[in-house]
């Protein structure tokens, strides 16, 4: 009986170590499956995004001009050569009234349409596609023809204007024109975009809410001031913070109709770096504007953020 009893409690060792290991090992696959699924997720993120801004950091401190193998260590000559240059703050002062007038106009403009077609009326679908179309048509295209548009002496919006009785405008040859000009042409490009965006926010408000303050005697006015804004508080944040990021790279409108001009007027960020690595072959000093536009873009992401605490509303 008791060699019997011996045996028994050995075999029953094994047994009940295996049945740990069993649980140990399932426990170890559960932890490791979410980040199984995310690692390639990460993988693409490091690769195409921090990896490149790592190696935009390391070129910032060189003198690397594009062609050649070799290249010098500078370490931050390229920082102080461009805080120090009056074209580069010219260029910045260019990118923020850009950024402002055209995030603000859209924003506005977008607002203002989204409750213009918030109706149910026949037809409805039709004008938010049709305000919806510019969006996804080319930018190259779109700024082709609003260099058409704006020519000074067979442009239609000149041919307007002249019916009118005021005089042909240099909206592509004249510094202060040149930037309204692409202001306007950008606003129009995206603010389908950001209508429907809005469209979508107030058909989410519920509609008891609307009902329940006309009850108390509310006008269309106090419901929009007092309940459709601040729902629509999270959908403006969003827009704002996508439009900035866009404002502050926008290239391919500038390059088409201007090249930066006239007298730089017109000349961003994004476009004064491509100017210098790409034409002038000075990889290093670009790569510092890239490094101080990503800080840029990334301290007015924050304090967007930062802010919004204050009058975003999520309920």
């Amino acid at each position: 009986m008791d060699g019997q009893a011996v045996t028994s409690g050995i075999s029953e060792v094994p047994a009940e170590l295996s049945k740990q290991m069993s649980r140990r090992k399932g426990k170890f696959y559960r932890l490791l499956t979410p980040y199984i699924f995310v690692f390639p997720a990460m993988l693409f993120l490091f690769i195409f995004v921090l990896l490149p801004l790592i190696m935009t950091f390391v070129l910032s401190l060189t003198d690397w001009n594009l062609i050649s193998v070799d290249f010098n260590w500078v370490a931050l000559d390229n920082y102080r050569k461009m805080l120090g240059d009056r074209d580069f703050w010219k260029v910045v002062r260019n990118t923020l009234v850009f950024g402002f007038f055209s995030v603000g106009f859209t924003i506005g403009a977008a607002l203002l349409l989204a409750v213009l077609l918030d109706k149910k009326m026949k037809g409805i679908r039709f004008f938010r596609s049709l305000i919806f179309l510019p969006y996804i048509t080319p930018m190259v295209a779109v700024s082709t023809v609003w260099i058409w548009m704006y020519d000074q002496h067979f442009g239609l919006i000149n041919w307007f204007t002249g019916l009118l009785g005021v005089p042909q405008i240099p909206w592509l040859t004249k510094p202060g024109w040149a930037m309204a000009a692409i202001i306007i042409a950008k606003v129009w490009k995206v603010v389908g975009y950001y209508t429907i965006l809005l469209i979508a926010g107030m058909q989410n408000i519920p509609e008891d809410l609307n009902e329940a303050a006309r009850i108390d005697g509310a006008g269309e006015k106090q419901i929009f001031l007092k309940i459709t804004l601040p729902l629509l508080s999270p959908y403006i944040l969003f827009i704002m913070i996508v439009a900035i990021l866009a404002s502050f790279q926008d290239f391919d409108m500038v390059f088409t109709m201007t090249h930066g001009g006239p007298a730089d007027s017109t000349n961003m960020l994004i476009y004064y770096l491509y100017q210098f690595g790409f034409q002038f072959f000075e990889v290093g000093y670009a790569s510092s504007v890239s490094v101080f536009l990503f800080i840029v873009l990334f301290l007015i992401t924050w304090l967007q953020m930062y802010v919004s605490k204050k009058w975003v509303h999520y309920s």
